[in-house]
């Protein structure tokens, strides 16, 4: 494991603060489950963007003074 130390807004604290209570998770329950949850939506996101770029043929088009 590793530790990370960030910065957030006071009220984005106080409402993880009320989410963490309400749910019966730790803190770092649901600050790991966050970056967790981000890290794999944006892998994901970014993998079909490359393979649209390496894959798909696409319409170019061009402006009609060119």
């Amino acid at each position: 494991m590793e530790t990370l130390a960030v910065t957030i807004p006071t009220e984005l604290k106080q409402r993880l603060d009320a989410l963490a209570a309400e749910t019966g998770r730790s803190m770092d329950e649901c600050l790991s489950l966050a970056v967790q949850e981000f890290v794999e939506n944006w892998e994901i996101h970014l993998n079909d963007l490359h393979q649209i770029d390496e894959n798909e043929a696409r319409a170019v088009l061009k402006a009609a003074n060119e």
